[in-house]
């Protein structure tokens, strides 16, 4: 009898020494929980820094160079997987809107006036939803329906970031309403910059994600800006794909040029 009971206690005494090693190995290995094979950590998957003035980005290798973040399974629910894969609306495919859309291009900043008098093309420079860059290749113009689809997009950005409990910054605006002057001045020391751009029309507008400007501050204070900041890209990336789904515009997303670029429907 007494034998019986000493087998029994080394019995439930060896169960839970077992048991315990195997929680160990559990928490260790992170058996439970560890992220789909397919999507990296968060966090992991784009490492960059900031070059001097110039915003330069340097990627580690990854498989696929084009696809440069891919977001946990929840960003894949709500549709956003993918900076590159999601925003693929290329020149070809934005044109045709800018065209549709858009005024006829303009030679210079005088006859862009001109129809800003005659209420065909907007100033967007003072709002309280954006931040607008100096612009040196561009003039702070659009079409009444880009700038409504501009003020939409910022103010659902600014409404997200309060929803997730994220200090509020504003969107900033690099590039908007190019002259032909703007274009062939551009071409000069960018031999890849496309005559017939999107942007000759006052539909299209680029957008950095990678800086963004405090809510209490002012752009003219560049060293307070809030620079690379993945949170923040991702909820601009979340509010583009919403109105992208829901028709309302075309988005690339450029890699070299630190934006999305845009254009209205």
């Amino acid at each position: 009898m007494e034998k019986r009971k000493y087998s029994q206690w080394k019995f439930i005494a060896a169960f839970v020494v077992v048991m315990g090693l195997f929680a160990g190995m559990k928490y260790a290995f992170g058996i439970e929980g560890r992220p789909s094979p397919t999507l990296p950590v968060e966090g992991e998957s784009e490492r960059c820094e900031v070059r001097g003035e110039r915003d330069e980005v340097v990627m580690d290798d990854i498989e696929n160079t084009e696809d440069e973040v891919l977001f946990d399974e929840a960003h894949r629910v709500r549709g956003v997987w993918s900076y590159s894969a999601c925003f693929p609306d290329s020149q070809n495919v934005q044109i045709e809107a800018a065209q549709k859309y858009g005024i006829m291009p303009v030679r210079n900043r005088k006859e862009a006036e001109v129809l800003v008098k005659k209420h065909r093309l907007v100033n967007i420079c003072h709002s309280p939803f954006y931040a607008v860059d100096d612009l040196t290749h561009s003039i702070p113009y659009l079409v009444p329906r880009a700038q409504h689809l501009l003020n939409t997009i910022c103010l659902n950005f600014i409404d997200s970031c309060q929803v997730k409990g994220m200090p509020i910054h504003l969107p900033i605006v690099t590039s908007v309403l190019r002259t032909t002057d703007d274009v062939s001045n551009l071409q000069r020391g960018n031999k890849n910059a496309t005559t017939n751009s999107c942007h000759c029309y006052g539909t299209t507008v680029d957008i950095a994600y990678n800086k963004f400007m405090p809510m209490t501050g002012t752009y003219e204070s560049k060293a307070t800006l809030l620079r690379w900041n993945e949170p923040m890209k991702r909820v601009l990336s979340e509010v583009l794909n919403d109105l992208r789904m829901e028709g309302k515009c075309y988005v690339k997303y450029e890699r070299k040029q630190g934006c999305f670029h845009l254009t209205c429907r």
